[in-house]
């Protein structure tokens, strides 16, 4: 998010919010948590890179339970993408 971005936000939710500085602070946590799942999807996709070149190579799964255990990591994160996103859209 640009600086821009964040301020115009920002202020928005302070002009509409009765505690002006309770709404800033709810607005900053709603686009750290999203920052934070971005990250999270981040890594998910480098070691789903990483799975599909071991596929490649030799057309078996490596541990099985680290495969699953990388998937429901993947279903976590986009829960908690979805879930911050809500929150940033019910604030506009």
């Amino acid at each position: 998010m640009q600086t821009g971005g964040y301020v115009a936000e920002a202020s928005l939710a302070a002009a509409r919010a009765e505690d002006p500085t309770a709404a800033v602070a709810d607005y900053r946590a709603m686009v750290q948590a999203l920052m934070a799942a971005n990250r999270q999807l981040g890594w998910v996709g480098n070691n789903l890179n990483q799975l599909t070149w071991h596929l490649n190579r030799d057309g078996s799964w490596p541990q099985p339970d680290t495969v699953r255990r990388l998937l429901e990591g993947v279903e976590a994160a986009v829960e908690v993408v979805d879930t911050a996103v809500a929150q940033v859209v019910e604030g506009r």
